[in-house]
């Protein structure tokens, strides 16, 4: 609980100082003028749009979520997975990596009576597809339009590519991981002895006992995926889906300022690509990454009006999770509590009779 009072400080500070930056920079802009054209041309009807999609985002997280849960356990009552999926991109937003969001999940569906095994399952089967469903958009993309911003963009082109490279590996040891896992630890093995040599791991046996673990939960995953076949396709689709409600939104801010120069496969592209190279940042929502990687990637097509599509863009894609998560957080607290304390009342009175 304390780590995540520090994480939601950290998270409420960061947002002032971005908030703060903003403003200071569009006050000191040489182009002043032009910038409070753009914000005076806004369309706060595309902002509902951006919104709407935004919510679409939540709500095929949690069919996603609802649908593994059906076919790896039982289906449980969809409010749930919307809960738990909430929950998961808030603790996500807050922590390096997204590394928080399914620990916690586990955690919540634990309280849902799901057993641990199955629910760690069922998130490492998520996780599994979501980074499937990532690659496939990013290379549908690139398909259509990467040659357009290899010659256009090329400096915003490798970093995606470095991006990619990322998750590919993500993608390449999971698919080891079902082949042949004892390579996979072999390797593992080796590479925390090397990190244990240069100081950067100190306890090598617990991190290899973590990393085993981390290991053992997706080779389940994956066996479950490949039993599944059919149905695992059908939770690919909701991904796909579920990213593209995510990735719109970026098109609809730019509409929102008037913008008309560039198609939906463009602005859509170059979203796809910007999110697959921030994706590798190591800090909480990728703090500092995804502000600067939107100003280099999206400068030329928001023009002076940049700065403020950003702000708009962070502040929908993740302020806003932070505020819905941490209240729901609240919420849950305050009912377990309760929930705890009526049932140790009514275990008192049981006794006493």
């Amino acid at each position: 609980m304390k780590k995540s009072k520090r994480l939601y400080r950290f998270s409420i500070i960061y947002i002032i100082i971005t908030v703060i930056a903003i403003v200071i920079i569009t006050i000191f802009s040489p182009d002043v003028e032009e910038v409070f054209k753009a914000i005076a041309s806004f369309s706060v009807w595309w902002l509902v749009a951006c919104l709407g999609s935004l919510l679409l985002f939540w709500l095929t997280d949690a069919i996603l979520l609802h649908d593994i849960t059906s076919y790896m356990y039982k289906r449980e009552p969809f409010l749930q997975s919307i809960k738990i999926g909430i929950i998961g991109l808030y603790y996500g937003a807050l922590t390096p990596f997204a590394t928080g969001g399914q620990p916690v999940q586990v955690v919540y569906m634990r309280r849902n009576k799901v057993p641990v095994g199955a629910a760690t399952c069922i998130v490492c089967i998520k996780f599994v597809i979501y980074e499937l469903s990532l690659c496939a958009i990013f290379l549908a993309a690139i398909v259509v339009r990467g040659s357009y911003y290899y010659v256009n963009y090329t400096e915003v082109f490798w970093i995606t590519m470095l991006g990619f490279a990322v998750n590919l590996v993500s993608v390449f040891v999971i698919i080891l991981t079902i082949i042949n896992k004892r390579i996979v630890l072999n390797f593992g093995a080796a590479l925390i002895r090397l990190l244990n040599r240069l100081r950067l791991v100190k306890d090598k046996e617990k991190t290899f006992e973590d990393f085993a673990k981390t290991i053992d939960d997706y080779h389940t995953a994956a066996s479950y995926i490949s039993r599944y076949k059919l149905r695992a396709v059908g939770s690919f689709i909701i991904s796909v889906i579920n990213l593209c409600f995510l990735f719109i939104i970026t098109y609809f801010i730019y509409l929102a300022f008037g913008n008309t120069a560039h198609s939906v496969i463009d602005v859509f592209t170059m979203q796809a690509m910007f999110y697959i190279a921030v994706s590798f940042f190591p800090t909480p929502g990728t703090a500092g990454a995804a502000e600067g990687g939107f100003l280099l990637f999206f400068g030329n097509m928001f023009g002076r009006a940049v700065p403020i599509a950003m702000l708009i863009w962070r502040f929908i894609t993740y302020y806003v999770v932070i505020i819905a998560g941490s209240l729901l957080v609240v919420f849950e607290e305050v009912f377990s509590i309760r929930k705890r304390r009526n049932a140790g009342e009514l275990k008192s009175g049981e006794s006493e009779q």
